[in-house]
């Protein structure tokens, strides 16, 4: 007698698990304080070379819990969310390892499901690429989010379409999966004008409709204060902030240890200064740092750098 299991009852099996021992999470102490609930998520399906399935434990080896604590900052750690060890790889276009990422997607979005409906909790997800945002998105709108907004810090749009021909890494089609009607995620996609790319410096691939964006030129010629303010003020009242933070939005000088490298990016002052007032914005429910590589960093001094910004950020 042959057994079968959906996708999502899948990942709804493997979020029943839990690396760490349950623990009970921190509390806000008054009204409009935060808890950052920390998930590692081990995985590197969506991209195309290693190096960055193991970056949430190179987070917590730098002491990424007590460096944000130490800071004032109330952070609960979640440990990693369980990912299955078998999931596909192969390179049959147009998505590498498909549907390992559309997989994970659901695990992530099964296993944060409870951070978000905790009043004052906001998941902080590290360890990912930058096709997780997919799969944050779904957590938000399952968690009954009506209104997201995506800003997405990146030093490249993410938005090309796949081609039949041609084999991909889903974090490449990030922005794409989001905003367009596929096979490949049920949706509901967004809106163009709910989703903002923020530092880029590689221009759209998109062929149609493009999302809202702000270039590295626009940053440095507008001043990264006023900048944030206007970011803020063009997001509607009533939605949830996600932010997505890929660190190849930082210049390669300031920060080697990114996945994919550009010469042109933010510095790390400019990149605290802008994310910090929007960081703090009470509308902010997800934020995820993307696409850290251990394999190149390995004395770790460039996850100290990242672990001040964040620190420097968020408190």
């Amino acid at each position: 007698m042959s057994v079968q299991i959906t996708r999502r009852a899948f990942a709804g099996m493997c979020a029943a698990f839990s690396v760490f021992p349950a623990q009970q999470t921190p509390s806000p102490q008054h009204p409009g304080d935060r808890v950052y609930d920390i998930f590692g998520v081990p995985f590197r399906a969506g991209s195309l070379y290693p190096g960055t399935e193991n970056d949430a434990a190179a987070y917590r080896q730098a002491g990424l819990v007590d460096q944000m604590g130490a800071a004032g900052i109330c952070v609960a750690d979640c440990g990693d969310i369980p990912i299955p060890s078998f999931l596909p790889h192969h390179n049959i276009p147009p998505i590498r390892n498909w549907p390992a990422p559309r997989i994970v997607w659901d695990c992530v979005s099964e296993q944060i499901h409870p951070s978000l409906k905790q009043p004052g909790h906001v998941p902080l997800l590290i360890g990912c690429d930058c096709s997780i945002v997919v799969g944050t998105v779904q957590a938000l709108r399952n968690a009954g989010s009506k209104s997201v907004h995506v800003l997405y810090f990146d030093g490249d749009f993410d938005d090309a379409a796949p081609e039949p021909q041609v084999c991909n890494s889903a974090a490449s089609f990030a922005t794409w999966l989001l905003t367009s009607p596929s096979p490949f995620w049920s949706g509901p996609q967004l809106d163009h004008s709910q989703l903002t790319i923020v530092g880029w410096s590689v221009g759209s691939k998109a062929r149609g409709q493009q999302s809202a964006s702000i270039s590295l030129a626009e940053i440095r010629g507008a001043g990264v204060n006023r900048l944030a303010g206007r970011i803020l003020e063009s997001i509607p009242s009533s939605a949830d902030i996600l932010i997505h933070l890929d660190i190849d939005v930082l210049a390669k000088q300031e920060m080697p240890a990114a996945y994919f490298q550009h010469r042109d990016g933010l510095t790390l002052a400019e990149c605290a200064e802008l994310l910090g007032p929007i960081a703090r914005d009470s509308r902010v429910r997800l934020i995820e740092i993307s696409e850290y590589a251990t394999l190149r960093d390995l004395s770790g001094i460039y996850m100290q750098a990242l672990i001040a910004l964040l620190t420097r950020a968020l408190r």
